[in-house]
This record gives C-alpha cells, structure tokens and sequence, in this order.
C-alpha cells in the first residue's frame, strides 16, 4: 500500500431519533422470554461505535472531527466548511428517513471536491436496487439465483409464467439491513407466494424481488482496497435452531441483525473461517466476489453475500453492500481480524484509500464539446502572420 502522511478526517454520521440500544440499556438487564435463565446481549451503542472509529483513527495519527448531521443539508455543509478535511469518512445513511438520498449525500461531497471513503453514487444507488444488480451481475456473467420482480404498481401479482421453482424468498426490491425480511419471506407455494408479494407492495410501496431460495451455506466475503482489492478470509452465518418456539427459516431476517430480544437474533452462529471449504471452494468463492466487486464499480471495501448450492457448492450472490457495518463486532471486522489486522488498522486502511485520491493530481475529464473544439483545432488551417513592409 502506498505511504502517505496522515491528513484531517471528518467523520459525518446521521441519526435523528433516539439511540434504541442507549433506550434498552436504560432500562436494564432482560431475561429472554423462552429462555428465563438467560439475559439479552448487550448491544453497543451508535455513540461508543463511533467514539472507537474517532480513536483508533487518532492513534494512528489522523486529526479527527465528527458531526451528526440530523437530516440537515446545512449542518452538513457547516460541518465541511468549518473543519476542511482533507477527506470525509462518509457514514450517512437514511437522510431524510429515505434511502435513496444516501446517494445524493455522497453526490455532495463529489460537487464540493472533497474527497471520501467509499464507494461513489452511481454504485451506492445501484446496490440499493437489488433486482437492477441482479441485472448488471447476470450481464457480467455472474451467477446470481434466478429472479422475477412484480413492479408493485397496479398489478401486485407473480406472472403464471414465471418459470422459477418452488421454494422462493420474498423481498422488497430497493430496501438494505434485510428490511421486510422476516419467517414468512421464504415461501413454498403459490398461495403463500401471491400473499407475501402482496403484503410487501401495500407495506413497502415498492417494486418485490421475488428470487429461488438457494438452501444451502451463506458465506460472506468482505473485500478491502482498490488496485486489486484483496478478499479477507470468508465468514459463514450458520443457523440454528432456537428452543421453545417454532422452527425458523435459514435466513438473516431484519430481527435477527438489530433485535437482540427476538429468537431470530440468537438462531445464527458467526464462523470465521468457515469449516470444511477446500482452497479450491474458497478460490472460487473469492473470485466471483471481486469480480461482483469491479463488476458493480465498488470502491475502497464492500462485502458480498453468497448461497452455496447444496448439490454442486456454486456460490450464487445475494447482494453487494458497499457500505457495510464498520462497527467492532460486525462480519466486516471479524474478517479483517483473522486477517491479522487490528480494528484502528482496518479504519486507517480505509480512510488512507480516500487520502490517496484526496492528494492526487485531479485532472478536468474533457466533455464531447471540449472534444469536438480540440479536433477542430486541430484540423483548422494556421493563419500565416503578416510580416512589415
């Protein structure tokens, strides 16, 4: 990796509401419903998450600012101006409680010049679409499961020719974090089906990726840097199953990731490494994963999910996150762990990705206006210059 000095990092963040793990900490300690013997975990909050991403830049030599910007286009602004970092270590999403703006945050930061972590807003908008990068990986060859999207606007139904086998998952088309994921995702027959879709469009008002259920091993491969990016060792989500309810399906349900009450939230078990992956399984895996990664346009780090089909172990790509969850405990850091790097290691890797491009000679890229006049130049005849008499 190239050598550069450390620069001035602004950290920008967005949260209006109330922190719900400060909320449930308040409180106190709470037995698990079906297990009484047992307390919840522990979350940490957004604010000690952030406070470990301000210092372990600082111990590797940054000068760090941070700001919540609350949904405020002016504070973020005032932020930039007030500190002028060299780079933004961009961690806004949902501004204005719509996921589509996290694109045009990062839109901002492009038309001001300023340079910052992470992927740009083409790809950031892209990946929130996940049926338009089914599209753009099925293009580049890529094995994804196969797919029918219901565009949620009038008719709310799955084609009769929709040629896809039984049992499938159902999901909101431009949704991340597995929003509208949840037990009755997974469905097995038509009923079930034309049900699911239809609750998701009237709850969602969005278009519904309906794709096959691939059953077998999830397998995430967390990607770091540019030029190659390198695959940190694998994780796998294995599932389990939870006593004293009803058996759930193998997938990462929205409960699962941020409800540390729920049973969905204690039917996975991290592995990092996964077990049992022969190098030729894990090349494999490894390869369809970065080429997902240039595929899409990823930037700086990404994580890509995958399903290994349970007869033939072919890895097929669920989704790309171009923005994955930095905090401590999160996949993204574990696998930078067994990697053998530390926490302040992985966020100054980061943030030194956007100082590069922060110090590089900017050239203005030519339009086809600045073209076309440069040929005309070009070919246009030379006046002579008069000489005196």
């Amino acid at each position: 990796m190239t050598v550069i000095r450390p620069g001035r990092i602004l950290i920008l963040w967005n949260q209006v509401e109330e922190d719900v793990y400060e909320r449930i900490r308040a409180e106190g300690p709470r037995a698990l419903q079906w297990e009484p013997q047992k307390l919840a975990d522990d979350m940490a909050t957004v604010a000690e998450e952030l406070e470990l991403i301000v210092k372990s830049l600082r111990e590797r030599g940054h000068t760090v600012a941070i700001a919540n910007i609350r949904d405020s286009l002016t504070a973020l602004l005032t932020a930039i101006e007030t500190h002028k970092p060299d780079v933004v270590f961009n961690l806004v999403e949902y501004f204005g409680e719509d996921p589509a703006h996290e694109m045009h945050v990062a839109g901002v930061y492009e038309l001001l010049g300023i340079a910052y972590t992470g992927s740009r807003p083409d790809v950031l908008s892209l990946c929130q679409q996940k049926h338009r990068t089914k599209a753009v990986l099925a293009a580049a060859g890529l094995p994804t499961p196969r797919y029918v999207v219901v565009p949620g606007e009038g008719d709310d139904r799955v084609p009769d020719d929709h040629g896809l086998r039984f049992p499938m998952i159902v999901k909101p088309a431009m949704d991340d974090a597995s929003g509208g994921i949840d037990a009755g995702s997974v469905v097995k027959d038509r009923a079930a089906l034309d049900a699911r879709v239809s609750k998701l469009v009237t709850d969602y008002k969005t278009a519904v990726l309906v794709e096959e259920y691939i059953a077998g091993r999830e397998i995430h491969c967390a990607i770091l840097g540019n030029d190659p990016p390198t695959a940190l060792p694998l994780f796998e989500m294995a599932f389990r199953d939870v006593a004293g309810g009803k058996k759930l399906p193998k997938i990462i349900t929205y409960k699962a990731k941020w409800d540390p009450h729920s049973r969905d939230f204690y039917a996975m078990d991290a592995v990092c490494p996964p077990a049992d992956l022969t190098p030729e399984e894990i090349a494999q895996i490894e390869d369809v994963a970065i080429r997902a990664f240039h595929a899409v346009g990823c930037r700086d780090y990404a994580r890509v999910d995958m399903r290994l089909d349970p007869k033939t172990g072919e890895p097929f790509i669920l989704e790309i996150n171009p923005n994955p969850d930095l905090s401590e405990a999160c996949a993204y850091n574990q696998c930078a762990a067994v990697s053998g790097r530390t926490y302040a290691q992985l966020v100054d890797e980061i943030a030194h990705y956007a100082l590069i491009r922060a110090r590089a000679t900017r050239k203005k890229s030519a339009g086809p206006g600045d073209q076309l006049l440069r040929e005309y130049l070009a070919r246009a005849p030379r006046k002579k210059k008069k000489t005196g008499s």
